[in-house]
C-alpha cells in the first residue's frame, strides 16, 4: 500500500486520520475499518450509497468492461477531452485530484498535452477504478486510486494544487456538497475545474447513445453555478464540443492573515 496515498487520507465520515492495519485501513480514533481491494482503498460504509448515486454506481460497474471501446467510436469525445486538457493549468510538481475519475481518460489526455503531475483519483464505481488502474499501468503512470463518494472526499483539507471533475456531477445526489468538498481538499490558490454534459448533447446525440439519456430530467443538466461556494475567484463558464459540454473553472482564494 502506498505510504504517500495513506498519508493524505481521512475517514470521510469522521474526518479522522487513517492508518494501515492488518491489510486494511483503520480510523485512528474510532477503530472503524475499511478494506483495500486490489491496492484500492474502499472508503465507503456499507449502505452509504443511495439514490441516484447508487443507480449510477451500478450502471458504471456494468459499463466498465466496454466503456473505453464504446466512447472510442465517437471522434467528438476526443475533441472534447483535448479542448479541456488544453485549458487546464497543471504543473509537474502539482498534486492533482480527479473526482469521478472513471477509466482515467482525462488524465490520459492531460499527459498527451505534456501536463504531468502527481495524480490521484476517486470514483464510486469499483469496476471503473479497476479499468482505470489497468489503463494507468499501460501508461507507466503511478496513479493513486480510492473508491469513495465525491460528496464525501476522503482526503485531508488543503491537499491538492488542482482538483477537477469531468463527467458525472449532473446526476449526483448533492452537487453542492460535492463542490464544497472539492474546495475543501484544494490548497489556497488552487484551480478547480468542473465539466459535464449539457442538454445539447442529449438533443443532438445519435440513437446509439439513447441508453444514457432515457428519462433524464433536463434540469439536471444545468451547469451547477448556483452551487458555487461564496468568495470563489475568477469563476468562468464556457462551452466545449460545440456546446455539448459545459466547462466551469474557478480559483480558491488565498488565505489571509
Amino acid at each position: 500500500m502506498q505510504k504517500e496515498l495513506i498519508s493524505k487520507l481521512i475517514n470521510p465520515y469522521t474526518g479522522n486520520i487513517l492508518e494501515y492495519l492488518n491489510g486494511g485501513l483503520a480510523d485512528c480514533q474510532t477503530g472503524e475499518k475499511f478494506p483495500i481491494h486490489g491496492n484500492i482503498p474502499v472508503l465507503l460504509r456499507k449502505g452509504s450509497v443511495a439514490g441516484r448515486n447508487k443507480i449510477w454506481q451500478k450502471k458504471y460497474d456494468r459499463l466498465s468492461y466496454v466503456y473505453d471501446f464504446f466512447f472510442s467510436l465517437f471522434s467528438g469525445f476526443k475533441k472534447l477531452y483535448k479542448e479541456s486538457a488544453t485549458i487546464m493549468e497543471i504543473e509537474s510538481n502539482h498534486q492533482v485530484l480527479e473526482t469521478s475519475i472513471g477509466t482515467g481518460k482525462q488524465i490520459e489526455n492531460l499527459l498527451s498535452q505534456d501536463k504531468k503531475a502527481n495524480f490521484y483519483g476517486l470514483d464510486i464505481s469499483y469496476g471503473m477504478l479497476k479499468k482505470c488502474r489497468r489503463n494507468a499501468q499501460k501508461l507507466g503512470l503511478d496513479l493513486k486510486l480510492v473508491q469513495a463518494n465525491a460528496e464525501t472526499i476522503p482526503f485531508k483539507d488543503k491537499t491538492f494544487h488542482v482538483v477537477f471533475h469531468f463527467g458525472g456531477i449532473n446526476f449526483f445526489n448533492d452537487k453542492k456538497k460535492a463542490i464544497e468538498e472539492m474546495v475543501r481538499v484544494a490548497k489556497p490558490g488552487a484551480k478547480i475545474y468542473i465539466a459535464d454534459e449539457s442538454i445539447k448533447l442529449i438533443e443532438d446525440q445519435p440513437a446509439i447513445l439513447s441508453h444514457f439519456s432515457k428519462h433524464i430530467d433536463p434540469e439536471l443538466l444545468a451547469p451547477p453555478l448556483d452551487f458555487m461556494p461564496q468568495h470563489m475567484l475568477n469563476i468562468d463558464k464556457r462551452d466545449l464540443w460545440d456546446g455539448k459540454f459545459y466547462f466551469i473553472s474557478f480559483k480558491k482564494p488565498e488565505e489571509t492573515h
